[in-house]
C-alpha cells in the first residue's frame, strides 16, 4: 500500500472519530465551518503517531510528543480550541489493521 492510500485510511478514521465525538470536545461554532481543518490536523497527528507518510507540522509534532507548552505555542486560532479533541483522538483510537497490509 502506498503512503497516499495509508493517509486516506487515517483520514477516514479521524473523520469517523470527529463525526462521533467532536460534539464533546470541539466548540459547537467550529464543528461545521472548521471541520476540514480539524480533520486535516488530526490526520497529521495520527499519521505521525503511526509512522505513516509525511512529517507533521510543528503543532502536530508537539501534540504527539506530549509537549503541552509547544502545542499551545504553535497552535493556530482553530487548533487552540481543539487540543482536547486531538489528545482524546490520539489516546482512544488504535491503528486499523488495514493500514499496514
Amino acid at each position: 500500500m502506498n503512503p497516499e492510500q495509508q493517509q486516506e485510511i487515517v483520514r477516514a478514521v479521524v473523520s469517523d472519530y470527529f463525526d462521533k465525538y467532536a460534539i464533546q470536545y470541539v466548540p459547537y461554532t467550529m464543528m461545521n465551518i472548521e471541520r476540514e481543518h480539524i480533520i486535516d490536523t488530526g490526520t497529521s497527528i495520527m499519521c505521525d503517531k503511526w509512522h505513516v507518510g509525511y512529517p507533521p507540522g510543528s503543532f502536530a509534532k508537539a501534540v504527539v510528543d506530549n509537549d503541552l507548552s509547544q502545542a499551545f505555542g504553535r497552535a493556530d486560532d482553530i487548533t487552540i480550541h481543539c487540543i482536547r479533541f486531538y489528545v482524546m483522538l490520539m489516546y482512544n483510537v488504535g491503528a486499523p489493521t488495514s493500514l499496514f497490509q
